[in-house]
């Protein structure tokens, strides 16, 4: 039914491709556990960030290119103490910092942001994207599971679209909201296949990211 009425809707509009995404299959979330032996009072958070991941697993993969993409058959999350970084992934775990689940306890966005990080699974390439991998994981947290949060400013006399994390994914933001939500799909897809991805900017929105930076730098200083 929701198949049905999404078609009707894109017959009736056909410039609606501007403001929707061509979403993926849905990808239910495989198996996932919680390893809180090094930390077993934030067992409790564990569970909320299992049952956080469960259920924006399948979202995550639908707001990416990820047809040809199969999951992990198990997602493990494991806390640690003595961890630096608040949460990173590899592969199929995210290690979770104790020390900081215990001063940021309301910090659950951090697991959606290493979530996207595991279904993303990009190939080894010779481009430098590791920028935009950060910044895509960043805009799906705090565009997608956080919208309502509250946004950092940007220092423009030094910052850059390639800054990565929040600064990279409030300008993905932007310019899909300014040109084609399409955008950041078609990014993540290059990046699966090991290919460029700047050439999208330009296919996309007719504008080079340096390009659309500079439109993003020039509304952002007159608001």
């Amino acid at each position: 039914m929701i198949q049905l009425i999404a078609g009707l809707a894109l017959a009736q509009a056909p410039d609606l491709d501007r403001f929707i995404y061509p979403l993926a299959p849905a990808i239910g979330a495989p198996e996932i556990t919680v390893d809180s032996s090094a930390a077993p009072d934030l067992a409790e958070w564990g569970e909320k960030a299992k049952a956080l991941a469960m259920e924006w697993h399948p979202l995550v993969s639908q707001l990416l290119s990820t047809q040809d993409w199969r999951p992990p058959a198990k997602i493990a999350l494991i806390f640690r103490t003595g961890q630096a970084a608040p949460a990173y992934a590899t592969r199929n775990e995210i290690s979770i910092s104790a020390d900081w689940v215990r001063s940021r306890p309301d910090d659950l966005g951090m697991i959606v942001h290493e979530l996207t990080h595991i279904i993303q699974a990009y190939p080894r390439s010779e481009h430098n994207t590791g920028w935009l991998v950060e910044g895509i994981a960043d805009y799906i947290r705090w565009w997608r599971y956080e919208p309502e949060a509250p946004r950092s400013r940007t220092d423009f006399s030094r910052a850059n679209y390639t800054d990565a994390y929040r600064t990279t994914a409030n300008w993905l933001a932007w310019a899909a909201k300014k040109h084609t939500l399409r955008l950041v799909p078609a990014l993540d897809l290059k990046l699966r296949r090991a290919e460029d991805p700047m050439p999208v900017f330009k296919e996309l929105t007719g504008k080079t990211a340096d390009e659309l930076w500079a439109d993003y730098k020039a509304e952002m200083t007159r608001q």
